[in-house]
């Protein structure tokens, strides 16, 4: 008689929440901003063509000084690791009700929940505020961005074709958006 010998291996696995903030970003904060954004992994996806200056850097920073940007830097363990926010169009034009979002994470960051956290966040902030409308543009080959955004509701709208230059080439981008009830 043959005996089977079957060996079992429990595991246990800990899942280590993370303490991420959002906090307001500040002059002090533009030097990590602008290393962010020249990071290669993600400047690419960045509106402005690396590299980025610092003075760049500082020209958000009027905008957000302005009230035309919010922008929060995402914290963990006291390290910036990423920002997000928005930008509006002012009091009294027809896109006034739309908030237009925008998310960049290091990429040591990816892939833990935080960019899912991170859209929470700003979405609760937007609706805060009295916007009924969020939306974003994304490269139509940045699929995790894609998958994120749809599982967190939005929805894509349309294409705008060849609208960015993308590691020198013209791009097609995607218009997603989420509009609350």
């Amino acid at each position: 008689m043959n005996t089977l010998s079957i060996s079992i291996l429990f595991v246990t696995v800990q899942k280590i929440s993370t303490i991420i903030q959002y906090v307001p970003v500040q002059v002090s904060d533009l030097e990590r901003i602008n290393e962010l954004s020249n990071m290669p992994e993600l400047a690419g996806h960045f509106e402005t063509i690396p590299p980025v200056s610092m003075e760049t850097t500082k020209n958000l920073y009027r905008q957000i000084v302005s009230g035309i940007v919010s922008l929060w830097g995402i914290h963990e363990e006291e390290q910036i690791i990423g920002g997000a926010g928005f930008f509006v169009y002012p009091p009294g034009t027809r896109l006034s009700h739309t908030a237009t979002f925008f998310l960049f994470l290091e990429p040591d960051s990816w892939g833990k929940g935080i960019g899912t956290r991170t859209i929470q966040f700003l979405e609760d902030v937007i609706r805060s505020r009295g916007y009924i409308r969020m939306d974003c543009m994304v490269v139509i080959h940045n699929n995790r961005a894609i998958r994120l955004y749809e599982h967190m509701g939005f929805k894509r709208e349309g294409i705008k074709q060849k609208a960015y230059l993308f590691d020198g080439e013209f791009t097609d981008l995607l218009l997603m958006a989420k509009v609350f009830p």
